[in-house]
């Protein structure tokens, strides 16, 4: 089973994915030794790869009620690419799927700035939301994805804007920046993923010198989905529809799907479970992972690269050297 059926009582009982409880994880000195060598040896064997271009975050949830962390420079800034889209997953369940009731502090100041008094919206999943939820995280659709920072921020792109109607949607667009900002993480998530673009207003975001470019850490994704296998991300309803579009087989069946070969999980040995999410450019190539392996380890497991984009081997290797060192006693 994936999920971790133990109540941390380490931790509060909201389950909110909070950026700041996975700082509190204890970090482990010995599997930091370990993330070293293996960046190290990552370094050697591709040497474009220099070690302000790699990132590694990696929680060690085989024994839940004591879990354990590292990284590699996790708090480094990168591109993130299609990995952006696991801040639009959360985000999705967080407006459309959270647990009736009051609404937070964010949602009231939200109502208020729109002219509204603070009440908890009807917002309901509908089979189109879960149909775009489904295209982007199985095949990294950015129309999907486009669609859906649509619905999260009330903008829609278009030609370019002045003025006033300009600064309301920038504003309109750093939603996700203050919902993520609320819970501890640092950073920015405004701009649409484009294939060819962007063009029209999303130029006009993305600002002087790239300003608001989406940026993230690895340690911020290795939050995300260390509270979404915990089943503290929104709820635990919402926490188990994240995993369903997240697991993976190891033999796609259609090439469409294909986020394992060439990725993180081609160095995953015949019997392991995956849950993952790659993004990559040709200035990038990421993955965020988390695995259940045949010896019982269970890993959350990020990956950011930068420089090395186009050589297709370089995550399986980088896997390959990790497994390596985590599985060694």
């Amino acid at each position: 089973m994936h999920r971790l059926l133990v109540v941390f009582l380490a931790f509060s009982s909201v389950a909110l994915a909070d950026f700041h409880e996975f700082k509190a994880v204890p970090v482990d000195s010995e599997l930091g030794a370990k993330l070293t060598r293996v960046a190290n040896s990552a370094q050697k064997e591709f040497p474009r790869l220099t070690a302000d271009n790699l990132a590694l975050s990696v929680i060690d949830l085989t024994k839940p009620e004591t879990p354990v962390r590292a990284d590699y420079h996790g708090d480094a800034s990168f591109y993130p690419a299609s990995l952006v889209k696991l801040f639009f997953l959360v985000e999705v369940y967080r407006e459309f799927a959270a647990p009736s009731g009051e609404p937070s502090k964010e949602l009231k100041a939200l109502q208020r700035y729109n002219g509204g008094e603070p009440k908890t919206p009807p917002k309901k999943l509908t089979p189109e939301i879960e149909r775009a939820l489904r295209e982007m995280i199985w095949v990294s659709d950015n129309d999907a994805a486009a669609f859906l920072v649509d619905l999260l921020t009330d903008t829609c792109s278009g030609s370019e804007l002045e003025g006033k109607a300009l600064e309301d949607f920038i504003d309109r667009r750093r939603k996700l920046n203050r919902s993520f900002t609320s819970l501890g993480y640092d950073i920015s998530a405004m701009m649409k993923p484009w294939s060819f673009g962007p063009f029209g207003r999303d130029m006009q975001l993305l600002g002087e010198n790239k300003v608001n470019r989406n940026r993230a850490t690895a340690n911020s994704f290795a939050s995300l989905l260390f509270w979404i296998v915990c089943r503290r991300a929104i709820s635990p309803q919402a926490s188990d529809a994240m995993m369903s579009l997240l697991e993976r087989p190891l033999s796609p069946p259609r090439p469409t799907e294909n986020q394992v070969k060439e990725y993180f999980g081609e160095s995953l040995p015949p019997g392991a479970r995956l849950w993952s999410k790659e993004g990559d450019t040709a200035e990038v190539r990421h993955d965020a992972v988390y695995v259940e392996l045949p010896s019982g380890r269970k890993l959350v497991i990020v990956i950011l690269t930068r420089g090395v984009a186009d050589d297709k081997t370089l995550l399986p290797a980088i896997g390959k050297h990790l497994l390596a060192e985590l599985e060694h006693s």
